[in-house]
């Protein structure tokens, strides 16, 4: 299972890169993938949920401010 669960990771990095949202989550699609273990479930649905995250965070798409601090965005540096 851990071996699906980096595979499934590395496919929301990659949905992400495509441009799609967190509501494209194939783990959220009961119908298409039907449910018998919910812990498997929730597990995989996680794992593409945190995979699709960082790669929103590394792209940039996230630009809120951090434990009360601007983005680092916001600053300029000059040399």
């Amino acid at each position: 299972m851990f071996e699906n669960l980096l595979e499934m990771q590395e496919r929301g990095v990659r949905d992400r890169a495509l441009g799609r949202t967190l509501a494209d989550n194939p783990m959220s699609k009961p119908n298409v993938l039907p449910i018998t273990d919910l812990q498997e479930w929730y597990s995989m649905f996680d794992a593409w949920r945190f995979g699709w995250s960082i790669e929103d965070a590394m792209a940039g798409h996230i630009d809120m401010p951090r434990e009360g601090r601007a983005s680092p965005r916001a600053y300029t540096r000059t040399v």
